[in-house]
């Protein structure tokens, strides 16, 4: 191989290496700040809403909620609005259990996105509610639980 086919490869090569580059910057590093955003925004919904539950925050805590989800949440507590259900299960909670809520902080190692769309499952720990996840969408603009389970 000549000197010539050496600087042609060489030169093949760093322009491979100059377009991946390109490429990574401007597709690959801003989709990861994206993705942790909305990882970000999902978990500070599910944060919000367990916390204005815990304080019995119903206009708070209904507006963090789907239209689904909040008539889920009536139903099971058998009232005639999110709100009153909303206090209805915070006045089933004792003191330490209301202290508990207020200190829990859910971070984005509970957080995962789901495979479509925006949807992420936010993963809770032992609380006095029983819920073991959150599905939380971005909906019109804003997170909001679309599912306690």
């Amino acid at each position: 191989m000549s000197n010539r086919d050496h600087a042609a490869t060489f030169i093949i090569l760093g322009v491979l290496v100059v377009v991946f580059g390109i490429t990574f910057t401007v597709f690959v590093i801003p989709s990861g700040r994206e993705a942790q955003a909305d990882e970000d925004a999902a978990t500070n919904a599910a944060n919000t809403l367990l916390h204005a539950l815990g304080r019995g925050d119903g206009a708070e805590a209904c507006d963090l909620l789907t239209k689904p989800a909040a008539t889920a949440l009536t139903t099971q507590q058998g009232k005639d609005g999110c709100p009153s259900a909303v206090r209805d299960l915070a006045d089933s909670l004792t003191a330490a259990d209301r202290e508990a809520v207020a200190v829990m902080k859910l971070t984005d190692d509970d957080t995962r996105a789901e495979k479509r769309g925006t949807q992420h499952t936010v993963r809770l720990g032992a609380n006095p509610f029983g819920y073991t996840r959150f599905l939380v969408d971005r909906q019109d603009g804003a997170w909001r639980v679309i599912r306690m389970e």
